[in-house]
């Protein structure tokens, strides 16, 4: 018995790094192409984000302003209230966005409040990739009439 207690602690170990949470690591093409899903695509400052104190300190809520739409008509300047979409998380960190920046955000609406969720991939200003995500939107979004 005591010889095979590394063994299940191992396979315990392992276990809890297979469920842990990764952030998502970006490549030259944007992982969302079905734009139809989100009701907003917009380029916002983060004026002020809420974030859980436990665990992994996911975003609970936040307020923006927009810079710019590509989807769904927000007029520059407009404030936003949102909140991160509970969700089954599937090893993709929750969202953490930092105030005072600007992302670029697939949103939808639920009546006064624009819901985030982690499986629309929040860019930050300064990705490496951000200039091309936003160029393959807009090519997404006139292609397909706006979607």
């Amino acid at each position: 018995m005591i010889k095979q207690t590394p063994i299940v602690l191992l396979a315990v170990v392992a276990f809890f790094i297979s469920i842990a949470c990764k952030d998502a690591i970006l490549g030259p093409s944007y992982p969302v192409t079905n734009l139809k899903e989100y009701d907003y695509i917009v380029i916002a400052t983060v004026n002020n984000a809420v974030h859980d104190k436990q665990g992994y300190q996911p975003l609970k809520s936040f307020t923006a302003t927009i810079n710019k739409s590509l989807k769904g008509g927000l007029a520059i300047g407009t404030p936003i209230k949102g909140k991160a979409k509970i969700e089954e998380a599937r090893a993709v960190c929750p969202l953490h966005l930092e105030e005072n920046t600007e992302y670029l955000l697939l949103l939808n609406k639920s009546n006064d409040t624009c819901i985030l969720s982690r499986f629309s991939f929040p860019v930050k200003k300064g990705y490496q990739y951000y200039d091309n995500y936003l160029k393959q939107l807009e090519i997404l979004l006139h292609e397909n009439g706006k979607q």
